[in-house]
């Protein structure tokens, strides 16, 4: 091998490595934010708003077609609700600014 083509090898082992690493990070603050949304959308939520959520998602099922991922919304919403005896203790170690969210109804 020549030492033109090892560099070559070597330059593109370096920039996958770097396009790898920002991937991570870009991954990682997409997980901190993905958590975020969940929590304002059905982890600090009431028993109630989890029934009037779950109404409206069968309502607008037809838009999303066969998408798995708005299946697997509607397992974790029926999911959260049948664990409605741990919603009070899930609203015990909710930080003060979202307990709001328990009192909020669907409009």
């Amino acid at each position: 091998m020549k030492k033109r083509e090892l560099r070559g090898l070597i330059e593109q082992h370096l920039a996958l490595r770097e396009q790898m690493e920002n991937l991570r990070e870009e991954l990682t603050e997409l997980e901190v934010r993905y958590a975020e949304v969940g929590k304002l959308l059905y982890w600090c939520r009431s028993k109630e708003f989890l029934h009037s959520l779950l109404y409206y998602l069968q309502d607008i099922k037809g838009q999303f077609g066969r998408d798995q991922r708005f299946d697997d919304l509607v397992d974790t919403v029926i999911h959260s609700l049948k664990d409605s005896e741990n919603i009070e203790q899930r609203k015990r170690d909710t930080p003060m600014d979202l307990l709001y969210l328990y009192d909020e109804k669907l409009e």
